[in-house]
């Protein structure tokens, strides 16, 4: 039986259930031994392209590297995978990274993979469940990891083979900025807050009914898939209905608005500029939280493409 580290990658479609179901066809080949977590990866040479999933399964087998390198060709093809551009976005991708002890180099497979010493993509999942696997140019997984970095790799938590991908304790810091943004807003217009007059509680009050109408029409159609962190719940579908079809972040409108609304209300412009702030924070939080819903909720892409703006129509 040899222990055999096996790369998977996918950037076109449903990344997370080709994944999925490239791991479930590993169960073939022997016994799956450890599965590191999803990483999400930028591109690395041929044209442009999506952000791949990328990880690494370690699994125990008796199957020969060219009947495994067969089997790995056969669960791409599978999946619909074709080879037209080198390089290019692929739905399914299964690299056989190491096997063994052993170096192989025939015209069909070279072991340890001739490039994994240099791809980080490949190093920071692999040394989650080898470390110490020897790679081509004689390095470990983990020393070659230190050498090239993991600059722009985003690990995401849980279990992926049986749960959403999720960002860990990231979600919870998410919160906790968004409510100290609140808190500073709130002392700033306290402490700047003028008379009232007759225009800034017109427009003040009609930019926070059109607040609360926002919020409330999101609320509506989000459901049970409310949530404050930047992450869907487990379970959650696309919902592209109602306010949901004009703007991709409606509830994040409706606060900006509201905080904004009702500074003009109390004439402070401070509280003005805080508003602004986190409407910056709010860019910043959907970028992350719209990688989410691309991993965990099929057709999220499609809908991102037929409604191009996060907040304003």
């Amino acid at each position: 039986m040899a222990q055999v580290a096996i790369a998977l990658g996918s950037n076109l479609g449903d990344r997370l259930n080709h994944l999925r179901a490239g791991l479930a066809g590993l169960e073939r080949l022997g016994s799956i031994l450890a599965v590191s977590r999803i990483h999400e990866t930028e591109p690395v040479g041929g044209p442009e392209q999506g952000r791949f999933l990328n990880a690494v399964a370690l699994i125990e087998t008796d199957a020969a590297p060219l009947e495994v390198l067969a089997q790995l060709l056969d669960l791409e093809r599978s999946r619909g995978r074709e080879r037209n551009v080198r390089w290019g976005p692929r739905v399914l991708d299964l690299d056989l990274i190491v096997y063994g002890r052993q170096r192989i180099s025939l015209p069909t497979l070279e072991v340890p993979h001739p490039r994994a010493h240099e791809r980080a993509f490949v190093l920071a999942p692999l040394c989650e469940v080898w470390p110490d696997a020897v790679l081509a140019d004689g390095s470990t997984a983990r020393e070659a990891l230190g050498v090239v970095g993991s600059s722009g790799i985003r690990p995401w938590y849980g279990s992926w083979p049986t749960e959403p991908p999720h960002l860990g304790r990231e979600a919870a810091a998410w919160v906790a900025g968004q409510l100290v943004l609140f808190a500073i807003w709130l002392v700033v217009v306290l402490l700047t807050a003028q008379p009232v007059s007759a225009i800034r509680a017109v427009i003040g009050g009609i930019m926070i009914a059109a607040a609360v109408a926002t919020m409330e029409a999101a609320r509506r159609a989000l459901g049970s898939n409310l949530t404050p962190y930047p992450q869907p719940r487990e379970g959650a579908g696309l919902v592209s209905r109602g306010v949901y079809s004009r703007v991709r972040h409606p509830i994040y409108t409706g606060v900006v608005l509201a905080l904004a609304g009702a500074s003009v209300l109390a004439g402070s412009i401070p509280g003005g500029l805080v508003a602004g702030a986190v409407l910056a924070f709010f860019a910043a939080k959907a970028s992350v939280e719209e990688r989410a819903l691309t991993i965990n909720v099929p057709g999220y892409q499609t809908y991102v493409s037929a409604v191009p703006r996060r907040f304003f129509p």
